[in-house]
């Protein structure tokens, strides 16, 4: 299921503001920052040199603020607009669990005690290391005792039961041609390292990042209890083992395309397809019902069958001990925690040091009891007085978006042909919205926890949700479910739901205030949250979608092929775009989805300050800019940000969003609008001859 749940238009936690102790408070009322933050700019007031906008619009808006930020020790990247204010969240959730450990009557809800005790667990988890170590090496001796192939499969599905990664996954997921059913869902997995490609890729980096992996897989293996020739060579092995796992895993986009994940299968032909695997026994035993199953990736599962019926009954031990070992080792104590944290935040991802544990644990609670934690959260916040002007601007962007259907189909820039457009139009009448917080709570009455097992509280809570999540299996979909929680600075577009959904987080400022201009809001949340959402719709992979989120095929050809055309303009920029810091350029395909959104986004989101402005006089300048150009500074400066070689890395190899630099500058280039509002002459980096342009 594809959303956009990462690096969007983030905000000031409102959290900071609240007082917990008090009844509600509505968030229109909070002392807030304004949108726009002067102090970014490079452009000369501050008496130091400044940056031509037309020539780097993203150094012009934020160039100020990354000359004089640095990345905290504890983080791999930071952001202008939330970093920390994330961190406040974090403090302000922090003092809500306490709040709810001295039984504060205000915040109590059925799942206090789930909350308190798993919190109080990973706080005090280094008294029991003893105790997690023993429950870690009972597993491993169980796999010890696997005599046969013919044992695997039981074993595999207990494992995944508390949140091993053991060679697939298996899950509840609305079925791609029947949006309003919930079936099984097979899909790859049991590799460890980010992507498939990173046990192929040839570079120097590639191999050393392949070499640490062993290094560390090595030290997991022997802090469990192996001696260090056995788990040396053990890890040579399992990088072995993994590459041929990944030799026939999907990568990023084609796992995001659903034209490429849509493989209905009997269980029948799924025993055909992977006969290694008993597939009624794993049912059985993982406690899956009887249902219509979907087969992400047929090819890696038919692979992984042979991968399995070739290996040696050892190597597929020493493979399932890794996989048990790396799982536990998150929660057992403060040396795993440490070998974790060097190979995976400071190797990976350029952190220097470890967050305080308060930190950790608050967020393990956001992480694995999230809904009980929102349920709380709820309690303090109220969004009431800002909906009515959320819903306006939605109202706007909708309008927007069904002008420029008829401009595509009609216009100078025709490509659209009528009755793909009509199709179209239904769907966006059709798309639906939640606003600040879930309206129903999950029943945690059946998770036991105990404050002094932090291991097998995390091993019970995935429990739970694994019960939880195959109890949807063959029922009518939940349209009430959320996939982000209310407090997060975020927001996603979910194609099979056709729905967009804006956390609490994120309706505040500086994404939204309501004391600042149309111009400054558009810019930075109309049109790159709102505006980047409902394009994400009718992107390369949302357009697959039809109106009731089923996967259906109903553009025609002569539209797809103009549309495919276009896209190959977007490819190419972004490819040619080169992120300095680590030598490496945007993947202009793998980015594809997430380039258009913001493209679509901020024409959309323009086209709503035009029609606001129709309405009602254009707001007041700001420094020395008008409305227009506040548009387009919002925007850039909800993507200042700075982010260790590491992490731009990973990024740029893992993620579908390219980095901020051109999320800015690779936007506005292919806008006419901006080289007006700041008076570009053609042939300026930010104004090209040539643009891009779809919706």
């Amino acid at each position: 299921m594809s959303k956009t749940a990462y690096f969007l238009v983030l905000s000031v936690s409102l959290l900071s503001q609240l007082a917990f102790a008090a009844p509600k408070r509505t968030m229109a009322k909070l002392t807030v920052p304004d949108i726009l933050d002067a102090s970014a700019l490079k452009d000369g007031s501050d008496g130091k040199p400044a940056v031509d906008p037309c020539n780097d619009f993203y150094q012009f808006s934020c160039g100020q603020w990354i000359e004089k930020t640095d990345i905290p020790a504890d983080k791999n990247r930071i952001m202008h607009q939330s970093t920390a204010l994330m961190d406040e969240t974090d403090s302000n959730l922090n003092q809500l669990i306490l709040r709810l450990e001295k039984k504060d009557p205000i915040l109590q809800t059925k799942a206090s005690s789930q909350i308190v005790d798993y919190y109080n667990s990973c706080m005090s988890y280094e008294k029991f290391e003893g105790t997690s170590l023993g429950l870690l090496k009972n597993q491993l001796a169980e796999i010890s005792k696997i005599a046969s192939k013919g044992e695997l499969t039981s074993v595999i599905a207990k494992l995944q039961k508390n949140g091993t990664n053991a060679f697939f996954g298996f899950g509840s997921g609305q079925d791609l041609k029947d949006s309003n059913s919930v079936i099984g869902f097979l899909a790859q997995g049991g590799m460890s390292l980010p992507e498939p490609t990173y046990y192929f890729e040839k570079d120097k980096k590639a191999i050393e990042t392949r070499q640490k992996f062993v290094e560390h897989v090595a030290r997991i293996l022997e802090m469990s209890g192996e001696k260090k020739s056995v788990a040396q060579k053990n890890a040579k092995t399992i990088l072995a083992f993994e590459t041929q796992l990944a030799s026939k895993a999907y990568a990023f986009d084609d796992r995001q395309d659903p034209s490429k994940v849509n493989h209905p299968i009997t269980r029948e032909d799924l025993k055909k397809l992977s006969p290694a695997i008993d597939w009624p026994e794993f049912f059985r035993e993982f406690g899956a019902p009887e249902s219509a199953l979907n087969i992400n990736e047929p090819e890696f599962f038919a692979n992984m069958s042979q991968v399995i019926e070739k290996s040696s009954l050892e190597d597929l031990k020493t493979y399932l001990s890794w996989q048990v070992a790396h799982r536990g080792s998150s929660v057992i104590g403060k040396d795993f925690t440490k070998e974790n944290f060097n190979f995976w935040n400071r190797y990976l991802h350029g952190e220097k040091e470890l967050k305080p544990r308060w930190k950790i644990c608050t967020q393990a609670i956001e992480n694995k009891l999230g809904y009980a934690l929102a349920e709380v959260y709820v309690k303090s916040v109220d969004t009431a007085a800002i909906r009515a002007k959320i819903e306006a601007m939605i109202t706007w962007i909708k309008q927007t978006f069904s002008d420029d259907l008829e401009t595509l189909t009609t216009g100078s820039e025709a490509w659209l042909d009528a009755a793909t457009k009509a199709e179209a139009k239904k769907k966006l009448a059709k798309l639906g919205q939640k606003l600040g917080a879930p309206e129903k709570w999950r029943d945690y009455s059946s998770l036991t926890t105990d404050a002094s097992a932090f291991f097998t509280n995390d091993m019970s809570i995935l429990d739970f949700e694994n019960r939880r999540d195959l109890s949807k299996i063959g029922k009518p979909l939940d349209r009430l479910e959320w996939d982000m929680m209310p407090w997060e600075i975020n927001a996603y577009y979910d194609p099979p739901k056709n729905e967009f959904v804006f956390p609490f987080g994120i309706l505040q400022p500086p994404s939204f205030d309501v004391k600042a201009s149309d111009g400054a809001n558009l810019g930075a949340f109309g049109g790159g949250t709102i505006g980047h959402e409902l394009t994400h719709g009718y992107d390369n992979d949302g357009r697959q979608y039809d109106s009731s989120g089923n996967v259906k095929d109903w553009w025609s050809e002569q539209t797809k092929t103009r549309f495919n055309d276009k896209t190959q303009c977007f490819i190419k920029q972004a490819d040619a775009y080169k992120i300095k810091e680590v030598g490496l350029n945007v993947d202009g395909k793998k980015s594809l989805s997430e380039n258009l959104a913001d493209q679509g986004g901020v024409k959309l989101g323009y086209a709503a300050l035009l029609l606001a402005q129709s309405k009602h006089p254009a707001g007041a300048m700001w420094n020395k800019y008008n409305e227009n150009q506040q548009y387009w500074i919002a925007y850039a400066q909800s993507w200042c940000g700075k982010a260790r070689s590491e992490t731009l890395r990973q990024q740029i190899k893992s993620n579908p969003h390219p980095p901020e630099e051109f999320r800015v500058n690779g936007v506005v280039m292919n806008r006419p609008e901006f080289a007006k509002d700041f008076n570009c002459k053609a042939g300026a980096p930010m104004a090209p001859v040539v643009r891009c342009s779809i919706w």
